[in-house]
């Protein structure tokens, strides 16, 4: 009787049998791509914060500028009423 029963359903239990093979395949492949997602994030968030670095960098260089110039003005206004 059992060997009847396994020739009577082989299709059945064949594809069942493909059908768990391709379930854990494609929760593999599921894990991977939730993994590079994570590295793509990370990275994206290392270079989007190397770029803001750089754009505060340059803007502390301007405002250090405008204080600058802003601070030769007043000295000038201060040591000779305006005239050079």
């Amino acid at each position: 009787m059992g060997m009847e029963i396994v020739t009577e359903y082989w299709h059945q239990i064949l594809v069942l049998v493909g059908a768990i093979v391709v379930a854990v395949r494609l929760e593999a492949e599921v894990k991977s791509l939730r993994k590079d997602i994570e590295d793509i994030k990370k990275r994206d968030t290392y270079v989007e914060t190397v770029r803001l670095r750089a754009e505060v960098d340059v803007l502390n260089k301007q405002i250090s500028g405008l204080w600058d110039f802003a601070n030769s003005l007043r000295d000038r206004f201060k040591n000779g009423n305006g005239h050079s």
